[in-house]
């Protein structure tokens, strides 16, 4: 049926939507395919694609929005790193999909000490007498801090990406320190737990702010991404950035 000249238009029914790099459809027992259906979208469809001015093809764009940052949907991240192996800062409007922890493992206990006027934030070891062994600084104490590492999953339009967000960006994602939620899961006087308001959390759009890299290990390259800033999406900038880039669109054709 597929012809220089023709086009089909196959429409699924009881079919299951995932995501996977993107978009994709899975068929189960009960799907059932149309081809050519006879209603109103599939007509739509059809004389978009005779329209060469309404037959645009979605394309993942880098946007540049009054050259104070760069946003990027997810896949032109995967792209870009492809090419550009040095570490790069992004921003990526996302929805917070997933936080890979539990009430346990959302931190580590962390050196206190200030090193180079800056806090050291170094993993430490529990010994058996209660204390901690501060490998870096090579002292024991009877006292840690806690830090984050929360392993995030995000998610736009195009696909979804691993993040680790380290104090800054749990702090700006959930507006407290990690000892202050270590805290809060040892108190059994109140319901609010670290898992409670983490799930609040979820499923809300944020203006990430990423650092993203590329490392090599056994010959193979991966990339690692960093969130810096977690931040509110100013909805009102947003809809003038969109605007301006459709404008320019407009114009170029």
């Amino acid at each position: 049926m597929l012809t220089k000249d023709s086009m089909l238009i196959l429409a699924l029914h009881n079919a299951c939507v995932g995501y996977f790099n993107g978009k994709l459809i899975n068929i189960i027992a009960a799907t059932t395919l149309h081809i050519n259906p006879n209603f109103p979208e599939a007509e739509l469809l059809t004389l978009r694609g005779k329209d060469p001015l309404l037959a645009i093809p979605f394309v993942a764009q880098t946007i540049h929005i009054d050259g104070r940052y760069t946003r990027m949907t997810i896949s032109s991240i995967r792209e870009g790193m492809s090419i550009r192996p040095e570490t790069i800062q992004i921003t990526l409007l996302a929805v917070l999909h997933f936080v890979n922890v539990n009430e346990k493992k959302f931190y580590y206990a962390a050196c206190p000490l200030i090193v180079n006027e800056r806090p050291c934030k170094k993993k430490c070891t529990h010994h058996a007498n209660d204390s901690w062994f501060f490998s870096r600084c090579q002292m024991t104490m009877q006292d840690c801090n806690y830090s984050y590492l929360l392993p995030l999953k995000l998610q736009d339009a195009i696909g979804t990406l691993w993040a680790t967000a380290f104090d800054v960006g749990g702090i700006h994602l959930l507006h407290k320190t990690a000892k202050q939620l270590y805290a809060l899961q040892n108190d059994g006087t109140t319901t609010e737990t670290p898992s409670s308001m983490i799930k609040r959390a979820l499923s809300c759009y944020y203006s990430f702010t990423l650092l993203v890299s590329t490392e090599t290990y056994n010959s193979e390259t991966k990339m690692k991404v960093k969130v810096n800033k977690v931040a509110p999406v100013e909805f009102k900038a947003e809809c003038h950035a969109l605007l301006a880039k459709i404008g320019c669109l407009s114009t170029k054709s």
